[in-house]
């Protein structure tokens, strides 16, 4: 046999051995999406022997993040003081807690993300003040109720990568169109991915885990119309911030939570 023919039958082995394998991986996703399939129908029908309807098309494939650790970002601290305080800034800290003073008021930064600051933070078009911090923070304002005299409250959520931080919010008061104060959660951007936990639950696991819950507590809903990944912060000694990954479950009366580490359902 020459070289040509040599080559020729190389190219024919190979091109051969990609179909096998293009063909196998068609085979296993195949299988997988009939299997998946299979386990919806299931939780569907388990949903409406409990007297719950549940929308297959509610039900995400996308696989939950890792846990993050979260590093307190004193720099950050101090950006969103000037921004609360205004000009004039100066700060102390002890025990953890960082207070700062500026020409508006005063605020006191925490360990595990929360703060809260006071005093005339703007003296006048309140709402689009709290907007602007929200923007530069990245908070998506969530309510808006103020009254005709612009008194009321503005409230936001923390996103942090392209996620909702469930509970992690920042609430402005306004008296009369002056933001007079702000408390919620300061989270820092530098994180680290956590290594070891377990096994992170999917959607089909959580939707278990709630209808278990709803079996033991009696909670009312007739039916799940969304569901959606989001984060959970969480402190403890050793992690004074840290971020595990939730699912939403959204019912025709509340939303509940359930942590894809533990199982474990909430409501915020």
């Amino acid at each position: 046999m020459d070289r040509y023919q040599l080559k020729n039958v190389i190219i024919l082995i190979l091109l051969l051995v990609n179909g096998f394998l293009l063909g196998s991986m068609a085979y296993r996703g195949t299988a997988a999406r009939a299997a998946r399939d299979r386990s919806v129908e299931q939780l569907v029908e388990l949903f409406a022997a409990d007297g719950m309807e549940l929308f297959p098309g509610a039900i995400p494939d996308e696989e939950p993040p890792s846990s993050r650790v979260l590093t307190r970002d004193s720099a950050l601290e101090r950006s969103a003081a000037a921004a609360l305080l205004g000009g004039g800034l100066r700060s102390s800290q002890r025990g953890g807690i960082c207070s700062y003073s500026g020409a508006s008021g005063a605020a006191l930064f925490r360990e595990n993300g929360s703060f809260e600051a006071a005093g005339t933070l703007a003296a006048s078009d309140g709402e689009n003040f709290c907007r602007g911090f929200c923007r530069d923070f990245h908070y998506t304002v969530t309510a808006v109720q103020l009254d005709g005299d612009g008194s009321g409250t503005v409230t936001a959520l923390r996103e942090y990568g392209g996620l909702t931080v469930a509970n992690c919010v920042v609430t402005f008061l306004l008296e009369q169109d002056a933001v007079v104060s702000a408390r919620g959660t300061l989270l820092p951007e530098t994180s680290a991915e956590s290594s070891g936990g377990p096994e992170l639950l999917s959607a089909q696991a959580a939707l278990t885990a709630f209808l278990a819950m709803r079996r033991e507590t009696g909670a009312v809903a007739s039916s799940i119309t969304e569901m959606s990944l989001c984060y959970e912060l969480q402190s403890s000694a050793a992690a004074p911030m840290s971020l595990t990954p939730v699912w939403h479950i959204v019912t025709d009366t509340v939303g509940y939570y359930v942590n894809c580490a533990t199982g474990a359902v909430s409501q915020y």
